[in-house]
């Protein structure tokens, strides 16, 4: 006998939240499930658990948004201004001796040495960061609104003038 619609939802809980998480439309959810657009639209409106998994998905989903646009900005800030980073840099070493017994030997290894970088700021992401955050008063033109309003208003009464 063939599932119904709502047990093949119920069935699917945890995919359904994994898929929301990973912005899946839920015309798309209903596809991969089998069941119509509407059909979806209708269980979602009348099962609990499907409308908590999708809110609980799409808050998840918002506060993971949030947080990965705020560690890009602040990549961006950093890049814009300049770093310091810390590098490792790896040597081989050869030693060579004579042990107590007068033996020579020699040795191999490796050593690491650590050493601070500084990465010079970078113009481009700094007038992209500043363009984006400050855009009164970095933006590339700040008349051009009121220069394009003024020019539609002239053309405009030129083409007033040019009617029949």
């Amino acid at each position: 006998m063939a599932k119904s619609s709502e047990e093949i939802v119920m069935e699917n809980l945890k995919t359904i939240e994994e898929w929301a998480l990973q912005g899946m439309t839920q015309k798309e959810m209903a596809e991969c499930l089998g069941i119509g657009d509407s059909t979806f639209r209708k269980l979602k409106k009348q099962n609990v658990a499907l409308l908590a998994v999708l809110k609980k998905s799409a808050n998840t989903r918002k506060n993971m948004l949030e947080q990965q646009v705020k560690e890009v900005e602040h990549s961006l800030f950093e890049r814009a201004k300049g770093y310091d980073e810390e590098k490792s840099y790896f040597f081989k070493v050869k030693r060579k001796g004579t042990d107590e017994e007068g033996n020579k030997y020699e040795v191999e290894e490796v050593i690491e040495k650590k050493a601070i970088e500084h990465i010079p700021a970078d113009i481009s992401a700094a007038k992209f960061f500043l363009t984006n955050m400050a855009k009164k008063v970095w933006q590339d033109n700040p008349h051009k609104v009121e220069n394009d309003k003024e020019n539609l208003k002239i053309r405009k009464k030129e083409m007033e003038g040019k009617e029949w």
